[in-house]
């Protein structure tokens, strides 16, 4: 029996190192994607100075959620009247 507790317990521990792992991978994945999405709307925007961006940002953030608000209620109304739906014009970076 202790041999069964045994193998239990490094089970358990290797999990939890799995899950450690993981955790820091998803973390690095997040931080990956926030930094594109930063480079692209500087770029986009053509602003160098980040405090710059950081004021556009706080500026235009109300209008960006309605925008996608009522994007969101458009798409739910064409769903629901079995109307083809409208191209999701959300593209990824390619990188």
């Amino acid at each position: 029996m202790a041999r069964t507790k045994k193998s239990s317990l490094a089970q358990v521990q290797k999990i939890e190192e799995q899950i450690k792992e993981l955790r820091e991978k998803q973390k690095q994945l997040v931080e990956k994607a926030q930094s594109e999405i930063g480079e692209y709307l500087m770029e986009t925007w053509q602003v160098e100075d980040i405090e710059m961006a950081k004021k556009m940002i706080d500026k235009f953030k109300d209008e960006a959620r309605a925008s996608f608000t009522s994007s969101d209620k458009i798409e739910g109304n064409n769903t629901q009247n079995n109307s083809p739906s409208m191209p999701n014009n959300h593209t990824g970076s390619g990188s």
